[in-house]
């Protein structure tokens, strides 16, 4: 009988202890979930990067790159298997391009001095014959995106 006089004693021991610690409010517990997540919805040159705009230095202006770009699929696959994509943008004159690397906040510009010489840049290389081909130190790194086709098997009626 003692034992359980004992544990209802700790039990309500505890409870008056738990009743009155000061309870964080809903405002404050929002608060710092808020302010441990990163707040990147906007660059510094407006884009809403939640909404997949990244700034273009080539247009100036906020630009969707999986929509008005060209795609360019990695040679490498990640360890899922899957391949990064690049996109990319020519300018009207032909002589400067815009690449956008996956994961990479800023684009790169590339140039060149006629229609006839690859884009430039650094060590990067941007090669216009025989599709658009992205090297870097000679070596090929992002290469066209090529569409692939599944086959249906059967008839829909069968199903």
């Amino acid at each position: 009988m003692k034992k359980i006089l004992y544990i209802l004693t700790l039990l309500s021991l505890f409870s008056c202890d738990y009743i009155l610690k000061n309870p964080t409010s809903d405002e404050e517990m929002l608060d710092s979930i808020v302010g441990n997540q990163v707040n990147d919805d906007k660059n510094e040159n407006g884009c809403d990067l939640k909404a997949g705009y990244k700034w273009s230095n080539m247009t100036k202006k906020c630009v969707r790159v999986f929509d008005e770009g060209y795609r360019l699929t990695s040679i490498e696959k990640d360890t899922l298997g899957k391949s990064k994509n690049a996109y990319f943008f020519v300018d009207e004159d032909s002589l400067i391009a815009e690449v956008f690397l996956p994961d990479s906040k800023e684009s790169i510009i590339f140039t060149r001095e006629n229609e006839d010489d690859n884009f430039k840049f650094k060590n990067f290389e941007f090669r216009t014959k025989k599709g658009f081909n992205l090297y870097y130190n000679e070596t090929l790194m992002f290469q066209p995106a090529i569409p692939v086709d599944t086959k249906i098997l059967g008839k829909d009626e069968e199903h």
